[in-house]
């Protein structure tokens, strides 16, 4: 997975349990000069990684930050293919702009795009997705699923699906919940959102560009002011525990996403329903949606085949809704952290 020299060497230290590798073995294991080695190490230490020097030993890694560079990721995912092939990037436009391009010039399935700040980062419906460098998870994936162009967009679903199981794995379940169509919240606040592009020929797809913000460190108080009645951070929904790294959530939510997806290419849509309706807390609630005819009001009643929002307005028949932004006021899912 390292593509650089840096990368390589973070990756050798990460494998090593603290223990100290000479630059010599680094050289003669990586098949460069210990000057190279040297200038690798430097590099590191200009990013943050505190490597250490042991006066006759050789170098160390006095901790692991936890961050997404492919040194860290490469000996922590339990992939097959998802996140094997990683580019990570310390600025970019959009981590989706840059997985477009790389699917482009012909990426792997499962290659993925990390980077610690987004210039240009977007939310559905073209909203800004406001990042904190070094503390937000920015991370596209480049699928080939072998789908028909109508139901890849459900695999937008099949990552919310990822992410509340990612976020339930520290924090209650009960308190995680998915928000249709795409965002995920950890009581009540807006923890993580998604954006799905696909490039299609006719019927056939030939690649989905898979976008996911994930606001994983900081506090309430360090979001933009406007956001932050709405949105929340996984360091603070955990409380007193140790808050997970980008690196932990990175690795769970690509091990959660490949099952899902694994199931969604083998049994097709249907795969998905059923998981993500056990995450709608709205089912049975009132509800708002502002759609493209208008606003509608009633009683959740969950995800159909399609995609779409299934609402009970009290006629009698289910009204089917393919695009809107929901409103609730429940308070359900808002309890206060642990």
């Amino acid at each position: 997975m390292p593509s650089c020299l840096p990368d390589a060497v973070l990756e050798r230290l990460c494998g090593t349990a603290g223990q100290a590798v000479s630059g010599q073995v680094l050289a003669r294991d990586l098949g460069v000069t210990r000057a190279a080695i040297w200038k690798g190490i430097e590099q590191l230490r200009g990013v943050g990684y505190p490597v250490e020097s042991l006066q006759g030993r050789g170098y160390r890694l006095a901790t692991r930050p936890g961050g997404v560079r492919p040194g860290e990721v490469a000996g922590a995912l339990r992939t097959r293919t998802l996140g094997r092939a990683l580019r990570h990037l310390e600025s970019v436009d959009s981590t989706n702009r840059e997985a477009e391009r790389w699917a482009l010039d012909g990426a792997p399935e499962g290659a993925a795009v990390v980077a610690e700040h987004q210039g240009a980062g977007r939310g559905r419906l073209g909203r800004h997705w406001h990042d904190r460098p070094g503390e937000s998870l920015l991370l596209s994936v480049v699928l080939r699923p072998p789908t028909p162009s109508a139901s890849a967009p459900l695999l937008t679903f099949v990552a919310a699906v990822a992410l509340a199981e990612t976020c339930a794995h520290w924090v209650p379940a009960e308190r995680v919940a998915i928000k249709w169509p795409n965002d995920v919240l950890v009581g009540g606040r807006k923890m993580a959102g998604i954006l799905l592009e696909l490039r299609a020929e006719g019927q056939r797809v030939e690649h989905v560009v898979l976008g996911v913000g994930v606001n994983v460190g900081g506090a309430v108080t360090d979001l933009p002011p406007e956001l932050r009645v709405s949105a929340g951070t996984l360091a603070e929904a955990v409380g007193e525990m140790p808050a997970p790294t980008r690196l932990d959530t990175l690795c769970r939510f690509l091990e959660r996403l490949e099952a899902g997806y694994d199931a969604f290419c083998a049994v097709g849509p249907g795969s998905v329903t059923e998981p993500w309706n056990r995450w709608f807390r709205m089912a049975g609630e009132r509800i708002a949606v502002h759609t493209p005819g208008g606003r509608l009001e009633g009683v959740a009643l969950g995800l159909g085949p399609a995609g779409q929002l299934r609402l009970d307005d009290g006629t009698g028949t289910a009204v089917e809704i393919y695009a809107g932004d929901v409103e609730w006021s429940s308070t359900r899912c808002q309890g206060e952290a642990p």
